[in-house]
């Protein structure tokens, strides 16, 4: 059995045919995903994902790209949320430094205050590093 560490199947690339797909991974030998969340509304999504299939887990984090976005009230969601049964981490966070769709050092404060509410709930991170 395969356990999926990373996915993103809330993404818009998957709303033509992600039913199917997540339908067909256990025939594909995959038992468990965890959905990474890359911002507050794919994290919300995330959730909705481990709502409806009991083989879902999510992730919910804001990925460095979106830095720029995360708010005060974006914290305190992800630290609101983070008790769900169902979110198991929390990330996709980190640093990209190649792209820098958000500044260095917004990158490495959200980086620091998404460290700080995992360590807080005790949930481990799903880190991206460029």
């Amino acid at each position: 059995m395969i356990f999926e560490s990373h996915a993103h199947y809330d993404d818009k690339r998957f709303d033509h045919d992600r039913e199917k797909l997540l339908y067909s991974l256990k025939d594909k030998g995959i038992g468990y995903v965890v959905n990474a969340g890359a911002n507050i509304d794919s994290s919300k999504k995330s959730i909705a994902l481990s709502e409806k299939y009991n083989y879902i887990y999510a992730g919910i984090g804001v990925h460095p790209h979106d830095a720029k976005e995360l708010t005060e009230e974006g914290y305190k969601w992800l630290e609101r949320n983070s008790n769900h049964k169902k979110v198991v981490s929390i990330g996709e966070v980190g640093l990209d430094y190649y792209y820098e769709n958000s500044a260095k050092e917004v990158q490495k404060q959200a980086f620091e205050r998404q460290i700080e509410i995992a360590k807080k709930v005790k949930l481990p991170l799903i880190i991206h590093s460029r």
